[in-house]
């Protein structure tokens, strides 16, 4: 094992130049191998100049080859030939002292101070992994790889972490291998998955075609049939969001009072005592009762036989009857009302939705496939609000920690401030902004991180940035990312499927990663069209069963 960080083995070439942050060297190779691996000089290789100023750790920026003419003497004369100059471009990343890597230099390197490359192991000696001890590092890549690499899960999962990449770049596999690293590493993990596509199921054992006990056996897939979000949790502002009710109305008053008066009633149904009960407090009430009692109050009459209401007061009423009656009798919302008979508890929801219950579940994968894309974005946002709330009010926040996959995130946190995606910016950014305090982490991955709320991705503390062909998208990665590191985007284009520059918090040295791939696959495969146009459809299509499927939006078969 290599113990220094300047081997000779491994040196290719001096400084010639300092300007800055970028160095310039003269390099008399571009490739050196040792121990059967070979090292080259490529973008994003790590580098170390060592000299009388210490161990400076480098990344490589830049790699050319020059043409220059020079002139030599020979026994006919002088003659003019062609020769070539190595130059490779670094840019500074931080030192390392007694062996360790610290971010910022104290001293530049000096001119004609050599340069080493730096192997995998040296790498991950720098950054302070012991696998011998350290259980807060996994390992995302393969075990064959000659660059491996590990994250701080700590770090990772505690700090925000944003995955960004172009549709088709690898971005599902890379979510999907993590996770599956994550649960061969720890036995007890608690992820809690918003799938906007039903593409995550098949990755982690609900897949007949690739079955996987060990992942099954730790994961609650929650389809769309049997998903639920009992109307009874939402608070004030998340009712009337759902219910299209006004706001900033009279609306808002009557609903305030009779939801308040059926949740003190519930209370002392159920002989609940020493509680608060507010109109944001999770307890149930009958909605067919709420709308009664606003018709009753509508309807309600002097001695006279007169109404009390006036007909501007009346027409309130009849707006709040009618969204709330056209919401109940709409098929698409029925997730809001399905377990109305059940009168379901908060601890019972969240034994569903965490994995609380009897048999544990570690990976639970909320299908949303389904939900009406004018609701998603307030439905993701009162889980997440439950989630922090489940969180804020836990004595010990290290009991369940707790991490949220935001797919899709550009769906329903979007940067515009359009009135429909308030409720659910509002809760991610709360929860960006104090959730680490509480043990309660946010994943969001996205295929646009231009369109994503600037306020969740400036709180992330890890970054995963695949293939990203937008030249919008990459500046807005350069703006998140610090000065030192900003050209590293400019090589996003270029990386593989699945391949990935990683940088912040989970990883001290910023790496190109190529993450290992996840067996199972999600169901996320690029469409097979050479096939399928080859060969017709298959002989079990059936046009009225996708038919019955789209009607009684059941997508199980």
């Amino acid at each position: 094992m290599i113990t220094t960080l300047r081997s000779s083995e491994l040196k290719f070439g001096c400084i010639k130049e300092v300007d800055g942050n970028s160095i310039t060297v003269k390099a008399d190779y571009l490739e050196r191998e040792l121990d059967g691996q070979t090292l080259f000089a490529e973008v994003g290789a790590y580098i170390n100049c060592g000299g009388i100023h210490g161990n400076t750790i480098c990344t490589v920026t830049k790699v050319q080859i020059i043409e220059v003419e020079k002139t030599i003497k020979t026994d006919k004369g002088l003659d003019i030939v062609s020769d070539e100059k190595k130059i490779v471009t670094l840019s500074l990343v931080g030192c390392a002292i007694d062996g360790k890597f610290h971010r910022g230099v104290k001293k530049l390197p000096t001119i004609n101070c050599e340069v080493f490359f730096l192997t995998s192991d040296q790498v991950n000696k720098l950054i302070g992994i012991d696998l011998t001890e350290d259980k807060e590092h996994f390992c995302v890549t393969e075990e064959d790889d000659d660059n491996q690499t590990y994250l701080n899960l700590d770090k990772l999962m505690g700090r925000h972490t944003a995955i960004l990449g172009t549709t088709g770049s690898g971005k599902s596999c890379t979510v999907a291998s993590i996770i599956q690293s994550i649960l061969n590493s720890y036995e007890c993990p608690r992820i809690l998955f918003f799938d906007i596509h039903n593409e995550y199921p098949a990755a982690f054992g609900f897949n007949s075609k690739s079955p996987s006990d060990f992942y099954q056996q730790k994961t609650n897939s929650i389809s769309w049939n049997n998903f639920s979000l009992p109307y009874w949790f939402l608070d004030l502002e998340e009712f009337l969001g759902v219910y299209s009710l006004d706001r900033g109305s009279n609306q808002r008053a009557i609903l305030k009072d009779h939801i308040t008066s059926l949740k003190l009633k519930q209370a002392t149904k159920n002989a609940l005592k020493d509680i608060r009960i507010s109109v944001d407090t999770p307890i149930f009430f009958d909605i067919n009762i709420l709308i009664k009692n606003i018709k009753t109050e509508r309807d309600e009459q002097n001695d006279k036989g007169k109404p009390i209401k006036t007909a501007t007061e009346q027409k309130t009423y009849t707006g709040i009857i009618l969204k709330l009656e056209s919401i109940f009798t709409d098929t698409r919302f029925s997730f809001l009302h399905k377990d109305i008979l059940g009168e379901t508890t908060i601890d019972e929801y969240f034994k569903v939705i965490l994995g609380l219950g009897q048999d544990e579940k570690y990976l639970n994968i909320l299908d949303l496939s389904g939900l009406p894309a004018e609701v998603r974005a307030v439905c993701v946002g009162v889980i997440s609000r439950l989630c922090f709330d489940f969180k804020y009010w836990d004595l010990d926040p290290e009991d369940i920690p707790l991490n949220l996959v935001l797919e899709e995130a550009h769906t329903y946190i979007p940067e515009d401030s359009d009135a429909k995606f308030n409720i659910c910016k509002e809760r991610i950014e709360r929860i960006a902004k104090e959730g680490r305090k509480y043990g309660l982490g946010l994943t969001v991955v996205t295929q646009r991180p231009s369109n994503v709320s600037t306020t969740v991705l400036s709180q992330c503390g890890t970054y995963i940035a695949l293939r990203l062909t937008n030249d919008i998208d990459q500046n807005k990665i350069k703006r998140l990312l610090p000065d030192t590191l900003a050209g590293q985007v400019d090589f996003l284009p270029s990386l593989r499927d699945g391949e990935a520059f990683v940088t912040g918090d989970a990883i001290n040295l910023p790496r190109k990663v190529q993450f290992k791939v996840p067996n199972p696959m999600p169901n996320s495969n690029d469409i097979k069209y050479h096939k399928s146009w080859k060969i017709g459809k298959s002989s079990d299509y059936s046009l009225l069963a996708l038919i019955s499927s789209w009607q009684k939006q059941d997508k199980s078969k």
